[in-house]
């Protein structure tokens, strides 16, 4: 999946700092959640880190979580979708794409706003369903302002999928691909340059019954280019908010790691470590461990 990082203001200039998407890892499969629609609410709280709050601590099959966005979806989204003066912008999208065991899965959960108020759709999109012992997911999946372009000029969609083909045969790496994508990102942003930012987010995950055995990462573009990680993907792994765990952790470890690098070219003695396991299970201890769906 990939992820521009822009959020838009009706008033003021937009900022390209977000993170559109959240990975969500459960025994029976994994599931990677992107959207378009609202980027932030007036306290600039993104949605991504909305799906990990509301998964926090909850530990079901991937069809059940997705069941349990939708629900908080319906109740929390309409009053800030509801600030748009605009209308035609009271919609959200979000678009899953997912391994169920080791079937690909695509979802999406929708809430658009019409004349009669909100309607609400959540689907499991399949091509061909008179062949249902294949029940095959379509190749792409598009959402957001710059759908429109990439469905309009479609030539790179036989070669991205070329490349997608070669990386399952473990012919080519994954970062291959994930420069594909944010080619394919950055020109959405060359056709739609006042919703679509200059940077993106590639994410992927594997089957882990698959030529590679799971495992999986995530690059930064900014401008076509291979940029330095701003900030972390949101996660949940088995009810596990690993994405506040890492921070904890990188902000214990890394000044300790810089003195101990700084320590050895100069051969001084390596720095005491003392306390620093104590000081990180205690910050541990203090993260959330329940579910929150207050969008706020």
């Amino acid at each position: 999946m990939v992820a521009d990082r822009r959020l838009s203001f009706e008033r003021g200039p937009p900022k390209d700092d977000a993170v559109k998407a959240t990975v969500v890892d459960v025994f029976d499969g994994i599931a990677i959640i992107g959207y378009a629609g609202l980027g932030a609410t007036v306290l600039e709280n993104q949605p991504s880190q909305w799906i990990s709050n509301v998964l926090r601590g909850r530990h079901h099959p991937i069809e059940q979580m997705l069941d349990v966005i939708a629900d908080a979806m319906k109740r929390e989204f309409p009053p800030h979708l509801n600030s748009f003066r605009d209308v035609r912008d009271r919609q959200h999208r979000f678009l899953i794409a997912a391994f169920v065991g080791d079937r690909p899965c695509a979802y999406t959960i929708d809430l658009v706003y019409s004349q009669t108020g909100y309607v609400f759709r959540r689907g499991n999109h399949i091509m061909g369903e008179t062949l249902q012992p294949l029940r095959i997911p379509p190749p792409v999946g598009l959402a957001g302002s710059g759908a429109a372009c990439l469905e309009r000029q479609t030539d790179w969609v036989r070669p991205t999928l070329s490349l997608v083909n070669a990386y399952n045969k473990k012919k080519i790496s994954a970062v291959t691909v994930a420069d594909q994508l944010a080619r394919v990102a950055y020109f959405s942003h060359t056709e739609e340059r006042k919703t679509v930012g200059p940077g993106s987010i590639v994410i992927w995950r594997n089957s882990k019954k698959g030529l590679q055995k799971g495992g999986g990462s995530q690059l930064y573009y900014a401008n076509n280019k291979s940029a330095s990680a701003s900030s972390n993907v949101p996660s949940i792994m088995r009810g596990w908010d690993m994405s506040a765990t890492s921070d904890v952790l990188m902000r214990h470890v890394t000044p300790h790691l810089k003195k101990m690098l700084e320590a050895a070219q100069k051969g001084a003695p390596k720095p005491n470590l003392d306390g620093l396991e104590e000081d990180i299970n205690k910050e541990l201890s203090q993260l959330p461990s329940d579910p929150d769906d207050k969008l706020c």
